[in-house]
């Protein structure tokens, strides 16, 4: 754990981008993907995949 959840928070608010979201996976810290891979799996899926595709994981093939 390198970075406090709200110390992160706030870095995330002061970042303007054209989309942006935020999401913690309890326990996981900087290493998420090693530590919950499935939680982190279907974070990518449902937030990222859909705006890189332009479609919902529900529909993608």
């Amino acid at each position: 754990m390198l970075t406090p959840a709200d110390r992160a928070k706030r870095y995330f608010d002061d970042v303007q981008a054209p989309i942006k979201d935020s999401a913690l996976i309890e326990d996981a810290g900087h290493f998420a993907s090693f530590r919950h891979p499935d939680r982190f799996l279907g974070l990518m899926l449902a937030k990222v995949r859909p705006v890189v595709t332009g479609r919902t994981h529900a529909t993608a093939r």
